[in-house]
């Protein structure tokens, strides 16, 4: 276990997902990283940076060129010159140190010495570890913090030999035959881009994601298409009929009797009616269909088989019950986790902070770094429709240092604006049910907080 001193600044940073080839790479924000690294290297006193895992993405990237690793390709990616940079930077600032824990999607960084060297050559990293066990010095007496990724609490990512390269659980196949397979076809129709199907959040929203897609598309569609030259052309036949009679003596009224005046237009518009409720019918079968296959698919991989199954919430329970004296932590089974004062974990990509009760009634906060990524969150809309899923930036990181006789554990979010690929339909239907974006420049945010 490390000892640090009072005036030690704890950072942990997980799951930016850095890399992947053409279409595949889910990372969007290096300048906001490259922010958080300066920020910290200028910090006066020490501080330690904990990258939580999946800090690369090394499932998104495939062949390698003799020579390379799929680190050294990632690094050397122009538009993150910038990020790596202000690594190295922060590396080489006084006290300051940084130390890589494997996750699911970097895996490879363990089994594969040749990434580990790179990563040191490059002076990006000072120690490789399974797990983060320090305690800091306050007023009160010494606090412990842990820290693992969290992929072990999560049976279909769970890695049982990090240095094994044939040891790939079950999301590893899913991200290599599936996701990195479908996101390089891009938009394979208006309003449905694969690449973007990992940012999709959570991953059982998929189908739901996919029918909204069709379904928002088809009905922009119909609109455009259908409804709206019907309704103009419904309009003037009412306007000539109702005109037709009135020069004709005729005693018939605007909205009645037209039918008489012009039967053969009122003819067409019947049969185009009739026509655009089988459209619509089609439209309905297709989508149920669409939305059952793809549900069906996923249930295959998804633990419990259901739809509503939460690796967040299964994770948090998982890590209570660690806390609790009920289990060991994964990566360190030696570890008595009821002296734990504060768990980190990550994995889920949903940043959270909760306080848990210890076996000796004392107070333990648990706390999931979030993600560095870009999600595609479902919203309920107004009329009882599909799930419209909007963009939001997450990029949250977590703090811990001493504070008089306790120890603070912060979680906290840069805001960035994501600019929104909605249709006309989409966004009729979501007024006052999107959350506001958070103006462009605005300050990093304190989220939530806790002592222990």
């Amino acid at each position: 276990m490390l000892e640090l001193s009072g005036d030690t600044l704890v950072v942990f940073v997980s799951d930016s997902h850095i890399g992947g080839d053409r279409g595949c790479d889910g990372f969007e924000s290096p300048k906001e990283l490259e922010a958080l690294f300066v920020e910290l290297a200028g910090r006066e006193g020490p501080v330690e940076l904990i990258l939580a895992g999946d800090f690369f993405d090394f499932l998104q990237i495939g062949e390698v060129a003799p020579g390379k690793n799929r680190a050294s390709l990632t690094i050397e990616r122009p538009e993150y010159r910038g990020l790596f940079g202000a690594l190295k930077r922060f590396r080489e600032a006084a006290g300051k140190r940084v130390i890589y824990l494997p996750g699911n999607h970097d895996a490879e960084s363990f089994w594969n010495k040749e990434i580990q060297e790179t990563l040191r050559e490059r002076g990006l990293v000072d120690e490789f570890a399974y797990y983060y066990l320090a305690s800091v010095e306050t007023g009160g007496g010494r606090r412990v913090v842990y820290c693992e990724h969290g992929n072990q609490f999560d049976p279909e990512n769970c890695v049982g030999d990090y240095h094994d390269p044939l040891d790939t659980p079950l999301g590893h196949h899913v991200v290599m035959d599936g996701t990195r397979r479908i996101a390089p076809f891009g938009e394979i129709s208006p309003g449905l881009d694969l690449s973007e199907i990992k940012m999709v959040y959570p991953l059982v929203a998929i189908p739901a994601w996919i029918a909204s897609r069709y379904f928002y598309n088809m009905a922009g569609k119909v609109a455009s298409y259908l409804l709206v030259p019907l309704l103009v052309a419904y309009t003037l036949y009412k306007v000539a009929a109702f005109l037709i009679s009135r020069a004709t003596d005729g005693k018939v009224s605007l909205l009645f009797g037209s039918y008489r005046e012009l039967p053969q237009v009122h003819q067409v518009l019947l049969d185009t009616v009739l026509f655009l409720l089988l459209v619509v019918g089609i439209f309905g079968v297709s989508f149920l269909v669409v939305r059952h296959a793809v549900r069906k698919t996923l249930r295959a991989v998804s633990p419990g088989g259901t739809p509503h199954y939460s690796p967040a919430e299964a994770s948090q329970k998982r890590i209570r019950a660690v806390l609790a004296g009920e289990a060991r932590p994964p990566m360190d089974p030696a570890f008595d986790p009821t002296t734990a004062d504060v768990f980190v974990s990550g994995h889920t990509h949903l940043p959270s902070l909760a306080e848990t009760e210890r076996p000796d009634g004392s107070k333990a906060v648990l706390v999931n770094s979030g993600c560095f990524l870009r999600q595609l969150q479902p919203i309920t809309p107004r009329l009882k429709g599909p799930p419209v899923f909007v963009s939001k930036f997450v990029l949250t990181h977590v703090r811990v240092f001493a504070q008089g006789e306790k120890m603070r554990v912060e979680l906290w979010q840069q805001p960035k604006p994501a600019g929104q690929t909605l249709t006309r339909i989409e966004r009729l239907v979501s007024i006052g049910r999107r959350p506001p974006q958070p103006p462009a420049g605005a300050k990093p945010r304190l989220v939530a907080s806790a002592t222990v």
